[in-house]
């Protein structure tokens, strides 16, 4: 569970839901509205993976393959900005959201998808 403690997946969760709650209160910030989902989806899906795939393989050093990151940053890509916008109109395919899926890939990898250190208990 400590994967799910990491100060970047609690920013970025604290930052989703914070959004969330503007918008549903009419507050609309066209940058943040078209593109911080975008951006914290990665952290926020790849962290709740990689917590249980460490949780499966009760393995705190356990870090998810670069290829999972690709996957996953395609397939949301795919489902969301090729599949989703034809089906409901109020979905617009942007390559932007594509470009945000990765950053948000790229913060993952380089802060979250981490080993664990344990921290040395002394007596």
């Amino acid at each position: 569970m400590h994967t799910l403690l990491h100060p970047v997946f609690l920013v970025c969760a604290l930052l989703f839901v914070g959004n969330q709650a503007l918008e549903l209160a009419g507050f609309y910030f066209p940058l943040l509205f078209s593109y911080l989902d975008d951006l914290l989806a990665m952290p926020i899906v790849l962290t709740i993976i990689l917590a249980a795939e460490r949780i499966y393989f009760q393995n705190d050093k356990f870090v998810l393959p670069l290829a999972w990151l690709v996957v996953t940053v395609v397939a949301f890509s795919v489902f969301f900005e090729l599949l989703l916008p034809p089906i409901y109109s109020k979905h617009t395919a942007d390559w932007l959201d594509v470009m945000a899926y990765t950053l948000g890939a790229l913060i993952f990898q380089f802060s979250i998808n981490k080993p664990l250190s344990r921290p040395s208990h002394r007596r």
